[in-house]
């Protein structure tokens, strides 16, 4: 009797690291907030800028996709920064709290370069259009009054550091979240 074949997948995204410097300051000043309930925070050492997701994706293809961020090393280090805090959705009801991330070009054309590469292997990625940003929170839950004012009206002196890494990473889901795996992290020159 012969076994039929079957196709793994993994779920996997591709993003841009945060050095540890970057994500004190910026739980620093997320914690300044006052806020009288607790919230899910999303945890320190989880915070990445999510350049392409993948979805589910063969398991054959992933030498593929590291082939692919070989290259993009070519782009080089540079510089970003965290001026402030945003929602996702409407005000009246957010679907996430983030921290903006802004930087020149060379980011914009890493996360083109990517699509376009992944699209030649039939991986297609998210179509909305790409805003630089970490997510702290995905909201499940109503906010106490004022939170969502506290958060957009913050001012800090931004957080700038060195993009230095790109991660190929799997997410695998559970009942309490999701756990990030490093299958190949690429270091900008």
């Amino acid at each position: 009797m012969e076994q039929e074949d079957t196709v793994q997948y993994r779920r996997l995204f591709i993003a841009l690291d945060i050095p540890e410097d970057a994500k004190d300051k910026l739980f620093l000043y997320r914690d300044a907030v006052p806020t009288k309930r607790m919230y899910h925070w999303e945890q320190k050492e989880k915070l990445h800028l999510t350049i392409s997701f993948l979805g589910n994706v063969e398991v054959e293809k992933i030498p593929l996709i590291e082939n692919i961020l070989d290259e993009v090393a070519m782009f080089g280090k540079f510089s970003c920064f965290i001026p402030n805090f945003g929602f996702f959705g409407f005000l009246d009801k957010p679907k996430a709290l983030y921290a903006r991330v802004v930087s020149d070009q060379t980011l914009f054309r890493i996360e083109k370069y990517l699509s376009e590469c992944l699209e030649n292997l039939d991986i297609l990625t998210d179509e909305k259009h790409f805003k630089p940003h970490v997510t702290l929170m995905k909201v499940k839950e109503k906010f106490e009054e004022g939170f969502i004012e506290a958060f957009t009206s913050v001012q800090f002196e931004k957080i700038s550091f060195l993009a230095k890494e790109i991660v190929l990473y799997e997410s695998e889901l559970n009942q309490t979240g999701s756990i990030y795996k490093k299958l190949k992290t690429i270091y900008l020159s």
